[in-house]
């Protein structure tokens, strides 16, 4: 009966433990894993150094256009490419003015997944800013238009989240570094969040690194400018480096995640467990005092 008893306050002890142990276990796998990882926190709003495109203020209900914000990157224009529609709509220059550049899809009809890039060239760099912006219309999936290259150095997610899905905290996602159209193999590829982490990953042989996002969301109730009643996210973004014919080649690929789903289910759960050992035990403490006070009495 101890041994039982004993059982049961373990498991109810340790219940948030297996609990949040079960989450982790069931992220996605992977192959590769981070090289180093640190946690600082943001000195101000410039979260990176690296080149973004970041949203504007869209209005609401929009599906025909959309605001994009470049910042750490002087380009004169912002190039959208299409999975489908008409040729001389699959890819188009927007020119960037002071308040942003507003881009759209191939059609109003069509829409899907849009990859959109921004260049900044001299003599001895490169710089590129790319972002995948999703329109709310039915369209091609995106699967070749990743496939086809579209600059120098590039970083391509494989695959991007399906509609209405997103990167989140806890998850691995595989990603493909190539330079002129080929795999780059042992390429470092760094990532940083809003929130200060700085992680870095590695290619495999074939070109990929498998990126796992960090849980680094703070609690909803001292997060003040995230905080809310629904899901919350985070800006997110990857870049790496190549020397290369007498130039120097850096991109960048940003775009959201959002918190662990289970983050605060885990807990709850854990919770639960807790006090069904409790109230399992309860009887058996009764039973166990009832005895020691009838052997006393006899």
């Amino acid at each position: 009966m101890k041994r039982t008893l004993l059982f049961l306050l373990v498991a109810g002890t340790l219940a948030p433990a297996w609990a949040q142990h079960e989450h982790h276990a069931a992220a996605p796998a992977g192959a590769g894993a981070p090289a180093t990882e640190s946690r600082r926190p943001p000195a101000d709003r410039a979260w990176t150094q690296q080149p973004l495109l970041l949203p504007g203020r869209n209005p609401r209900g929009e599906r025909a256009q959309a605001l994009l914000q470049p910042r750490g990157i002087t380009a004169e224009t912002v190039t959208v490419f299409a999975a489908e529609g008409p040729a001389e709509r699959r890819k188009v220059a927007y020119p960037v003015s002071p308040e942003g550049v507003k881009i759209a899809p191939a059609t109003p009809q069509i829409g899907n997944y849009h990859w959109v890039v921004a260049r900044e060239e001299t003599p001895g760099a490169v710089k590129v800013a790319s972002t995948a912006w999703y329109f709310g219309n039915p369209g091609d999936s995106p699967k070749e238009l990743l496939k086809a290259p579209k600059h120098e150095l590039e970083i391509v997610p494989d695959p991007l989240p399906r509609e209405h899905g997103r990167y989140r905290e806890s998850e691995k996602w595989r990603f493909l570094v190539r330079f002129n159209g080929q795999p780059l193999a042992s390429q470092p590829l760094t990532l940083e969040t809003e929130f200060g982490s700085r992680n870095s990953f590695v290619t495999d042989a074939a070109g990929f690194a498998t990126v796992l996002f960090p849980r680094d969301f703070k609690p909803a109730k001292e997060d003040g400018e995230h905080a809310g009643h629904g899901r919350r996210y985070g800006k997110f973004v990857l870049s790496a480096e190549k020397d290369a014919d007498g130039k120097r080649y850096l991109t960048a690929f940003n775009l959201s995640y959002g918190e662990d789903g289970d983050r605060n289910r885990s807990l709850g759960w854990g919770a639960a467990f807790g006090l069904i050992g409790m109230l399992a035990a309860t009887p058996l403490l009764r039973r166990r005092n009832g005895a020691q006070g009838e052997s006393k009495n006899a």
